[in-house]
């Protein structure tokens, strides 16, 4: 009995082992002869065969690579045009250069753009283009881009009119099937950043630099509030450039303008001077000291106030400054009974 249980032992061991060789054989041949191939893939429905990348079959050679998103750029900057991304073929390629040309004339073109298969329709692809190309001519420097028919347009406008004609093609009618992804055109720069208002007898006139259409809007809105006049002229132009807390300084200088009975206020960079005539002399005062407090930090003022008291002694003088240069008696002078007539005359 003790003899038997040594070679039982052994006998177990080697069965085991046995099995566990025999599995693991089997896991590494793989099927057997009698089992079925995998069917080979459609290179269609394949997960290799997605829009983003190349596919074999017919027409494949010619057609050139393809992308999942269609990619164009225009770059102006300086001198130069930069062309990047994908162009449907060699005739579409040189209606683009064509449409580069019309627009660009006296730039240096740098063309980099490539033959893409997987463009969107040729027409709204090319109408996408040119309506681009037609937005970034605008452009003191900026960009143009599509992704498929989306377009993003960037940069400065070369003037105020330009400006004024790109945010109006870009809020459409826009070419068949295009969108606008992103519009982040500014106006021109403007150094110094001007702005005046100039109140007379029968109306407010505003004129200069406007940081954007928002910021006109409002100024129109709170100088109806300010101002009672028949009339006001709106002369401002959007530009950039415009010092911060721009707004906060238009608004103080506006409403200590709309206390005098005529003045002019101007804003040129951080600098802001008002003149006028007030109706008395406190008022006149506390005009002064009401712009002073109300302005931001960073904004100096200066002010050239007078009140009606003193403004009719000045006409008065003008007055009888003209009379005595007509008359040619130089012995007209202050103090003599002429001069003392016309004060009583007031």
């Amino acid at each position: 009995m003790l003899e038997f249980q040594p070679k039982f032992r052994l006998l177990c061991l080697v069965f085991v082992l046995s099995v566990t060789f025999s599995a693991a054989f089997v896991s590494r041949a793989g099927a057997g002869p009698h089992e079925p191939a995998a069917p080979a893939q459609d290179p269609v429905s394949s997960p290799q065969a997605t829009a983003g990348q190349p596919t074999t079959g017919q027409g494949a050679a010619t057609a050139g690579p393809q992308v999942s998103a269609y990619v164009w750029s225009a770059t102006h900057s300086g001198s130069s045009l930069r062309l990047r991304g994908s162009v449907p073929s060699e005739e579409d390629h040189r209606t683009i250069l064509g449409i580069v040309k019309a627009h660009f004339p006296d730039l240096e073109v740098e063309d980099r753009l490539k033959i893409v298969a997987g463009a969107p329709s040729k027409e709204q692809w090319l109408g996408a283009v040119s309506f681009g190309l037609k937005q970034l001519a605008h452009l003191k420097q900026g960009s143009a881009r599509l992704l498929n028919v989306g377009l993003k347009v960037d940069g400065e406008a070369r003037s105020a009119s330009d400006y004024a004609e790109v945010k109006k093609a870009l809020e459409g009618p826009l070419p068949t099937g295009l969108s606008i992804l992103s519009d982040n055109v500014k106006p021109p720069m403007a150094d110094p950043f001007i702005f005046t208002a100039d109140l007379g007898p029968d109306g407010l006139i505003l004129s200069g630099s406007v940081p954007s259409e928002e910021a006109r809007g409002r100024l129109r809105v709170l100088s109806r509030q300010l101002f009672v006049r028949p009339t006001q002229d709106d002369q401002l132009q959007p530009a950039s450039g415009a010092p911060k807390d721009w707004d906060d300084a238009v608004t103080a200088a506006l409403r200590a303008l709309s206390r005098l009975e005529s003045g002019k206020v101007a804003l040129s960079g951080l600098a802001v001077t008002i003149e006028g005539v007030a109706p008395d002399k406190g008022t006149a005062a506390a005009v002064s000291y009401q712009l002073r407090r109300d302005l931001p930090a960073l904004f100096s003022s200066s002010e050239s106030i007078r009140w009606k008291e003193a403004a009719k002694e000045d006409r008065l003088i003008a007055r009888v400054t003209n009379e005595m240069s007509s008359g040619g008696r130089r012995s007209w002078m202050p103090g003599e009974p002429r001069v003392l007539s016309l004060l009583r005359s007031q």
